[in-house]
């Protein structure tokens, strides 16, 4: 190989290295590789092989993307902007199939409309990214990748009432607009319900975002297992539900969420064990 081939193979490496954006995929990936829940600023500058303050920097310019996001202590975690992007951008991964397969499951099993409810940090809102519809004639058909409020019906409730305390409280408190008659938009009464949903585990809402439509939602969590990222649930016309049922109702929709929580808890292990698996296969 000659010198000048030598060189013009080295100049990328040295131009990521320095590149901000680069440096920021690289920051992005070692997260993602490690599997860790969070991260400390030092211990990420460590693994980049940089200073702390220009992981400092790159953490903060990410966190403005929603890329990362801060625990209550502090420390670094992947943002929830980085996961919806993730699930956005390619229906071949896991979770999607995941979600597509347990929606179908859920529908089979209830005759009702199922959904897949994303949480944005940044937007402090949500947006359905898979449904799949009720065989009914008379269904609800949900608009997919719209931004909502979290405060209006069950589909945002159940995501509202598991957010960190900060969170859920400034939310609660702030802007409520009422989107029907039924929508809740009294912040006492509001923080109120939320204790509620946190206790049981799930949400039902009676018209609250559509006028006639009745919605059971429990949520999803993360690769932490504590950090909400969405919703699996329902939609019912308020005419075709059966209070009889509610509770079968809402026992399968609580299980098709944790299912769904537990598709990613084992995409994080199958993840953890890929690098020890191309090892052992490329040492044969």
């Amino acid at each position: 190989m000659s010198t000048n081939e030598t060189a013009a193979e080295s100049e990328p490496v040295a131009d990521r290295q320095r590149h901000p954006l680069a440096r920021g995929i690289e920051l992005l990936t070692i997260m993602v590789d490690t599997g860790e829940d969070s991260y400390g600023v030092r211990e990420l500058g460590s693994l980049m092989g940089v200073s702390a303050s220009t992981a400092h920097r790159l953490l903060t310019d990410l966190e403005k993307l929603g890329m990362v996001g801060r625990t209550p202590d502090g420390a670094y975690r992947l943002g929830l902007e980085f996961l919806r992007l993730a699930w956005a951008t390619t229906a071949r991964l896991p979770l999607e199939e995941a979600a597509a397969d347990i929606l179908g499951e859920l529908t089979a099993r209830t005759g009702e409309t199922s959904f897949f409810g994303v949480y944005n940090e940044q937007r402090r809102q949500m947006m359905f990214t898979h449904t799949v519809e009720s065989p009914h004639p008379l269904r609800y058909v949900l608009r997919k990748h719209t931004w909502l409020p979290l405060h209006a019906g069950a589909s945002g409730l159940a995501i509202l009432a598991f957010l960190p305390d900060e969170t859920r409280q400034e939310i609660s408190h702030g802007a409520l607009p009422a989107v029907t008659a039924r929508t809740l938009v009294d912040p006492d009464r509001l923080s109120e319900r939320l204790e509620e949903i946190r206790r049981d585990g799930y949400a039902i809402s009676h018209g609250e975002r559509i006028d006639g439509a009745i919605a059971i939602a429990s949520p999803v969590f993360g690769l932490s297992g504590n950090l909400v990222v969405g919703d699996v649930g329902i939609t019912v016309p308020e005419s075709r539900f059966d209070r009889g049922a509610e509770s079968n109702l809402t026992r399968l929709v609580r299980d098709s969420a944790a299912a769904l929580t537990a598709r990613i808890a084992s995409s994080r292990v199958a993840t953890r064990r890929q690098p020890t698996e191309v090892l052992a296969k490329n040492s044969d």
